[in-house]
């Protein structure tokens, strides 16, 4: 069992499939909070792995298949979605023998992990598409689309002294102002490895992240669909004396993006909590992969209000709140700009 805090609880069957065990292992085990003698959380998901779906489920229970990326068709099914206590069963794939990450990497970004999100969500708090630091018991949070320099400025904070959060999720409880920690392996590429100064990738994983460069090179033009392949490595594994963040106390939320001037804004301004609020949760990923499980307009509808309310907290409790250009400054001295926005 996986413990998230004292807001969830994941259960993984995989029976007997160690390649899944193992998958999971890597993901969740610097993240676990979970003591053997604690009492079951109120909000569960159990994942099973099964040889097939069963038939005779709950009427409630959501069944999807899929074509992921022309390469494989996934089957999965939902039991109790949106209660405390959610059952998924996926069936096994013949790939996970080859490469586990493959189908491992599709149960949590479209079916796992934006169930979490819902959870979440329904107990107020928010499983953010952000990278995060922390520093002296603060926390600063960089919400942004993917590729705008998530885990390049996060990374690079972490050489002046900041504390790591995570670089691509963090678990954040807005009306308690707390922000946890949630250190995934880093979803590294061919740009990472230019851009990552101070960092040092061993060069059998350089390897890999160019090959698969290559091979996504080519599934595109054969395909005609985009992929995107990373390789998954450990912050503290390329980082040397990185420190992971104890839980901190919310500060500054500061939006990434790809071009325009940075901007400080005005939240008491008519409007802008809720304005701002729908921009971070437009950049979220794991809430398009929720509404493609959900497929029912009224509960989309529903998601987003509740999207929009806890953002809205979110930003009501910051010491500030703005948008920057990673582009324009320099990120050997990204510290820099985080204390002229203290000056603020």
């Amino acid at each position: 069992m996986y413990r998230f805090q004292n807001f969830l609880d994941l259960i993984i069957e995989t029976n007997g499939r160690n390649e899944f065990d193992n998958y999971f292992e890597n993901e969740y085990s610097r993240i676990n909070t979970a003591n053997i003698n604690d009492e079951p959380s109120s909000h569960s998901i159990t994942l099973n792995i099964v040889d097939e779906i069963p038939k005779d489920l709950h009427p409630d229970a959501i069944y999807r298949k899929k074509h992921f990326k022309k390469l494989f068709t996934f089957e999965y099914s939902i039991v109790s979605l949106g209660t405390n206590n959610v059952v998924i069963y996926f069936k096994d794939h013949p790939v996970r023998r080859l490469y586990v990450t493959a189908v491992g990497v599709f149960v949590q970004a479209q079916v796992l992990e934006p169930v979490m999100y819902l959870s979440f969500l329904k107990q107020g708090v928010l499983f953010m598409h952000s990278a995060g630091v922390s520093k002296d018991g603060m926390a600063y949070l960089f919400p942004a689309y993917g590729g705008t320099g998530k885990t390049t400025l996060s990374l690079s904070l972490l050489t002046k002294g900041f504390d790591f959060l995570g670089d691509d999720l963090i678990i954040v409880d807005p009306t308690q102002k707390r922000v946890y920690p949630y250190p995934r392996p880093l979803h590294i590429f061919t740009y990472n490895v230019r851009n990552l100064k101070n960092a040092r990738i061993p060069a059998t994983t350089v390897f890999f992240i160019y090959f698969k460069n290559v091979l996504r090179f080519f599934l595109e033009r054969i395909l005609r669909t985009e992929f995107l392949i990373s390789t998954r490595v450990h912050a503290d594994e390329i980082l040397k004396n990185l420190r992971l963040s104890q839980p901190a106390k919310l500060h500054n939320v500061i939006f990434l993006k790809k071009n325009g001037p940075q901007q400080c804004v005005d939240l008491s301004k008519e409007g802008a909590l809720e304005l701002h609020a729908a921009a971070i949760a437009n950049s979220a990923d794991l809430n398009a992969s929720l509404f493609e499980i959900l497929d029912d307009q009224v509960s989309v509808d529903e998601v987003r209000e509740e999207e929009i309310k806890w953002f809205s907290v979110l930003l009501q409790h910051v010491d500030y709140f703005g948008y920057l250009n990673t582009r324009l400054i320099d990120l050997d001295h990204a510290s820099n700009y985080l204390d002229d926005v203290e000056a603020r």
